[in-house]
């Protein structure tokens, strides 16, 4: 992509979405369709650990970039919820390891499914071929961003 007036859209439009996705009447929205009202960071952890499995409390904050004590509350509220448990860790007795169980993936699945309805209905009758480039498109910024370190990622 060229740099100027089109990078600039590009920007302004991601973080239009991005505010969109995490604006409170979408978030009750997702919420209403996918039977699950839980707050975008708890969404966040839940894909965290399906996508990574079993971590440590302290891995899970760290990969945030929060506190042991940020995550805590909200991994206590997961697991009240049933949405993820906790084991003590095989190799340390004092550790315990975060998993999501099936009804977190369920759950996860659920706002998955709520997300892609939402999308369908602001993006009907657009071409399936410019939804395709404009995933790939994203995809390849998503994974740009999670081979950089957050301090890295400064400069053309």
């Amino acid at each position: 992509m060229g740099q100027g007036a089109e990078l600039d859209e590009l920007e302004r439009s991601l973080a239009l979405v991005l505010r969109g996705l995490t604006d409170r009447a979408t978030v009750s929205d997702l919420a209403e369709r996918s039977g699950h009202d839980l707050p975008p960071a708890s969404w966040a952890l839940l894909e965290h650990l399906a996508a990574r499995g079993a971590l440590r409390v302290s891995d899970i904050a760290a990969c945030h970039g929060v506190d042991v004590s940020s995550v805590t509350p909200r991994l206590k509220r997961l697991e009240t919820a049933g949405l993820v448990q906790r084991e003590r860790a095989a190799s340390d007795g004092r550790a315990f390891l975060i998993t999501i169980t099936a009804e977190g993936t369920r759950a996860l699945e659920s706002v998955h499914a709520a997300r892609r309805e939402i999308l369908r209905d602001a993006l009907s009758g657009v071409e399936p071929g410019r939804l395709a480039h404009t995933a790939a498109v994203l995809r390849r910024v998503a994974d740009h961003l999670a081979r950089e370190p957050a301090g890295t990622r400064h400069g053309p």
